[in-house]
């Protein structure tokens, strides 16, 4: 079965999620949805597919079994509604939104359908990230500490936290979400953030740092900056017998399980192909077991890095009170 799927947003990362299914004999792209007329019609072209405007027309007039929605943080919501109430299963790119209300929303319309759920937490389907899971293999993991260093995105709304959420929501996430993924659910956190180098740049704090404890009893540390001038994202995972590194810039995994040297090279090029297929596959056998990250798990994650932004504002008001 080829799965019929539109597109609502046709930018960066639609293009490459674009290119991965014309490359599969899974999905079938039928209509794409932009904001920007040209840019509908221009990649509906590319593709021999219907262009759209608006989402809710596209819905009213096109048959299709999927929808992948890859829209800025402050555009989520109606997309997703429309998926659930048409029973159209839905690839939805990280963060889910802005905050918990859009969230939680989606997350019971999803709730009362069968539809097939997948966020963008691509990482997930890194092969080094698989390599790791696969050496731990179910020990005890301790220790799980993550950064995601780097510059300003070039995206004007990126830079308003109003628009984009901030760096930890956006763009950290994908740190987080590994943290949940290695460690478990998160049951505290504390976090702390500053606004020292470039505060005429963003509107929200430069450099972050959160830690977690998790209901398996691993901690967890995750430090985040846009401040940095080159970037580098990495995760630590330490536990029974292990010591692992994932290197993402370099797709290399390093470390040592029960004392043997570990360092395995990954592609890093196959996550957002393995994610998308993952997905159709999904939807095409309806088995909602073989997505690694449906919407009520990403939920999770998305809720963790408002939890990060919201305690950092409440130990400002109590300095403030102070």
């Amino acid at each position: 079965m080829s799965v019929r799927t539109a597109f609502i947003g046709a930018g960066g990362i639609a293009s490459v999620h674009l290119s991965n299914i014309k490359a599969s004999d899974l999905g079938d792209v039928v209509a794409i949805c932009d904001i920007d007329s040209t840019v509908a019609e221009r990649t509906a072209e590319t593709h021999d597919a219907t262009a759209f405007t608006d989402a809710e027309v596209l819905f009213e007039e096109m048959e299709f079994d999927a929808v992948v929605v890859s829209v800025p943080p402050f555009a989520h919501g109606e997309a997703e509604r429309l998926a659930a109430e048409y029973g159209t299963h839905l690839f939805v790119e990280k963060p889910l939104g802005l905050d918990r209300t859009t969230a939680e929303t989606i997350d019971t319309a999803i709730a009362e359908t069968d539809i097939i759920t997948q966020v963008g937490h691509m990482n997930r389907y890194a092969d080094i990230v698989e390599r790791a899971v696969e050496l731990i293999d179910n020990r005890q993991v301790a220790l799980v500490n993550g950064h995601w260093y780097d510059g300003v995105a070039e995206a004007a709304w990126w830079r308003k936290k109003a628009q984009s959420g901030g760096q930890v929501v956006e763009q950290s996430t994908h740190v987080f979400d590994l943290v949940r993924y290695f460690a478990g659910d998160i049951d505290e956190l504390h976090a702390f953030g500053e606004k020292q180098v470039i505060g005429d740049q963003v509107d929200f704090e430069d450099s972050v740092v959160a830690t977690m404890h998790h209901e398996t009893g691993a901690v967890s540390h995750v430090a985040t900056s846009c401040a940095s001038p080159r970037y580098r994202t990495a995760v630590d995972v330490i536990g029974d017998g292990f010591d692992l590194q994932l290197n993402f810039n370099e797709n290399r995994l390093t470390g040592v399980v029960d004392g043997q040297d570990i360092a395995y090279e990954g592609s890093g090029e196959e996550k957002y192909r393995d994610e998308l297929e993952a997905f159709l596959t999904a939807v095409s056998t309806d088995d909602q077991s073989l997505v690694r990250s449906p919407y009520s798990d990403a939920k999770k994650t998305f809720e963790a890095t408002l939890d990060v932004y919201e305690t950092i504002d409440d130990a400002a008001s109590v300095e403030l009170e102070r």
